[in-house]
Formats: structure tokens, sequence, C-alpha cells
């Protein structure tokens, strides 16, 4: 008998010292004895995430999202032939429940979540007996840098994709650090970022206090009046004509429910600044179920492009949003992307509405 025990307490500790613990964003601990290798992602950004570590091969479900509007988002237009071919497991969204049965019959190892709420996200654990992974890389909408690449480090951990994250996180740096040397010296023109997108999208009047494009460019919104964290506000007219920015830029997301609102105010228009000077122009997505990051980076280039012509004149922005895309999610889809070649253009508001290179 006592044979038996020592020889079972050999096993419980050689057991327990091969296991590895993984510690989520919020400091939550999951212990397995392997590599997790059927993953499940839930929530706004989860299964960018995964993408972005190169990792879409171990899904085994998927939420609807990523199947009926994959526009906006470059991995979901990478990987759409892949989602669809999954089993749908929850409509998506971050209040949304998932199917708890279809997915313990998926059997998963782990479950990622991203940006959901941490009650939601425990039962979910409680309703199938998943461990379940939460990270997030900043408020809803919103790109915390810092804590992305933290993030993307301990989510690489479990999906053992080490050296993708590191490689990831090394062109992060490098684009951080190159817009920075191209913004030395500059002024601070009065600008202002609207449409963006924040669950749903949103017209001129859609806005965010310290947008990280211009923030990696060194520059402030004409509404970061204090130093306030990265986060989505709606502001009303008369704040945009007090604001009265030089230069106004506007989120693919949002551009057709300004095409529509300025068919219908073009009085309210004219009296603005920047469309008197000519100087609008359209961005990339920004947020789609949540922040999209590389284009956070493509943004700010085109941004610093627009704003610094000379100190940018060696950035071909076709060229530049290419690698960047293709630096986080391995494929091209930039004219995918693109819809309807609008992205980065110079809007003219003659005889219509037109969009000029």
């Amino acid at each position: 008998m006592e044979a038996i025990k020592l020889i079972l307490g050999i096993f419980l500790f050689v057991n327990f010292a091969s296991a590895e613990v993984y510690v989520d964003a919020f400091g939550n601990k999951i212990e397995f004895n392997k590599k997790p290798q059927r993953i499940i992602a839930l929530g706004p950004g989860a299964a960018r995430l995964v993408s972005y570590l190169g990792k879409i091969d171990m899904l085994v479900g998927t939420e609807n999202i990523e199947i009926k509007y994959p526009q906006g988002r470059a991995y979901s237009l990478a990987y759409k032939d892949k989602f669809s071919k999954l089993p749908i497991v929850s409509e998506g969204g971050p209040y949304k429940l998932p199917d708890y049965e279809k997915i313990i019959a998926l059997a998963p190892d782990i479950i990622i979540t991203c940006s959901l709420d941490r009650e939601v996200a425990r039962t979910i654990n409680s309703k199938t007996k998943i461990p379940v992974f939460m990270t997030d890389y900043g408020n809803l909408g919103t790109l915390d840098i810092d804590k992305f690449k933290r993030n993307i480090k301990s989510l690489a951990f479990v999906l053992g994709a080490e050296k993708e994250a590191d490689s990831l996180i090394e062109k992060i740096d490098f684009y951080s650090s190159d817009l920075k040397k191209h913004s030395i010296g500059v002024k601070n023109p009065r600008i202002y970022v609207g449409g963006l997108g924040f669950k749903g999208v949103h017209g001129i009047l859609s806005t965010q206090y310290a947008y990280e494009p211009f923030s990696l460019l060194g520059l402030k919104s004409v509404i970061d009046t204090k130093k306030l964290l990265p986060g989505h506000i709606f502001i009303d007219q008369e704040k945009l004509l007090s604001l009265n920015p030089e230069y106004i830029f506007l989120d693919l997301a949002g551009l057709d429910i300004f095409i529509e609102d300025y068919t219908r105010n073009k009085k309210y228009y004219s009296i603005l600044s920047a469309f008197n000077k000519k100087n609008v122009y359209t961005l990339m997505p920004y947020n789609y179920y949540t922040t999209n990051v590389e284009v956070v980076f493509i943004n700010a280039y085109f941004i610093g492009k627009t704003l610094f012509p000379e100190n940018f004149k060696d950035i071909d922005m076709d060229k530049k949003a290419r690698s960047i895309i293709k630096d986080f999610i391995k494929k091209d889809v930039y004219d995918e992307l693109n819809r309807e070649k609008r992205g980065y253009k110079r809007i003219k508001f003659e005889n219509g509405i037109r969009f000029e290179q």
C-alpha cells in the first residue's frame, strides 16, 4: 500500500511539474498539461488577436459576425473562407451570450474572450466547464498599445505563438518609432476625426479623445483640451462649429452617413473652415468590432503625409498600407478593405461629392 502511495505521489508531482500556467489580462490563472490545440474566440477583437498570431487554423467555431459582416476588418476579409466553414457558436457582440451546447459539442481546449464583461466570461466558463482566457487591448473601441503588446505576448504563450508575437511587437515598435521620427519639429494644426464606428456606424459627430493615430504623431485633436484617456464620444453640431478645425478626417465606416447628412445640410458644412479650405480627407475604418490595430498605424502615416508632406515625402501610402497589413495578418487585403477605393482621399464638394488622390 505504501509503495502504491509513493508511486501515485511521484506521478502527481511529475504531472504538476510539467503543467504550464497561463495568466490572462485579469490575473486569472489557467493550468494545462499541454498546449491547447482547439480554440474558440468570442467577443470584439478575439478572432483578430488569433489572426495576428497566425493561429486561425486552431479555431473550431466562430461568431456569425465574422461570416455575415467581414467588411471593414482586414483579418475577416483575409480568412473569410476559413470562417465560412466553421460552425457558428454565437452571433457576436460585447453583450451577446453564445450557444453553450454548441461550444460543448465542439470540445475546444480553451475559449479566448476579448472585450467581454468579466461576469459574461465567468458565465461562459460556468456553463461550459471549459477554461476561459480573458484578454483585451484598451477600452472598447480604443487602443492601448502597451496593453496590446502585453496581452498579445500572454495569448501567444497560450497558443504556442511566441515567435509570431515577438515579430509583431518588433514591427509595432518600428512603426511607432518611425512615425515619431517623421514628426519631429511639426506644429499641431487644428485637427478633428469624425465618423468613428462604435457599437455601430455613425456620422461626423462621432469622435474620440486621444485618437491613437494622432497620438502616434505627437498631435492632439481639437477636442483634446485636457489629459483624457482614449474614449469615444459624440459631440453636437454647435460644438463642431465652435471648434472649427482646419482639417477634418472622416472614417470610412461612417462615410455614407456623412454623405447623406451633407446633402441635407450643405449650408451647415459650408461654415466649417475645413470644408471651405478643401481640407477634408477619408481614413480607413479605425473601429469595426473594436479597433483594427493595423489601421491605427496606416491611418497615422496618411495623416502625417497629409499634414506634413515634406516630412513624409518618402512614404508611398499604397506600399506602406499593404506592408503593414501583411505584417499583421500575413495577407494583402488592402484592396478589399479599401471599399470602392474611397480610402485615403481628399473629398471635393464641387458638383457633388468626389474623391481625389
